[in-house]
């Protein structure tokens, strides 16, 4: 003989506030085929960055005013904040070129 058994009571008074998981990749990871994620070399005081700082490039953004681009210059990387001269500066000829938009910046504490 099996016995079954009613729940009875009240839902949680906090259950309408329950968030579903964070997933990071439903936050930054949108359109991965144009989604770049870089490990930082040097260090920018002006910019906070700091050496071992993780990127978020999308290649898929087009960059506005004052958001940090990742740009090629003489075939090395910098990070630096937009201006709209710098489209101007581009030169195919001597690979100098905004490579994407910084999305995102992740830092390890331990």
């Amino acid at each position: 003989m099996s016995t079954s058994y009613e729940m009875t009571g009240f839902q949680s008074p906090c259950a309408e506030f329950a968030e579903k998981p964070l997933s990071l990749d439903e936050r930054y990871l949108i359109h991965h085929s144009s989604i770049f994620i870089i490990q930082v070399v040097g260090e920018s005081r002006a910019l906070g960055i700091r050496p071992k700082d993780r990127l978020i490039i999308d290649r898929s953004l087009t960059p506005r005013e004052g958001q940090l681009v990742l740009l090629v210059i003489n075939n090395q990387f910098e990070v630096r904040l937009y201006s709209k001269k710098m489209l101007n500066d581009q030169d195919p000829e001597t690979g100098d070129f905004i490579w994407g938009v910084v999305k995102t910046l992740l830092r390890e504490f331990v």
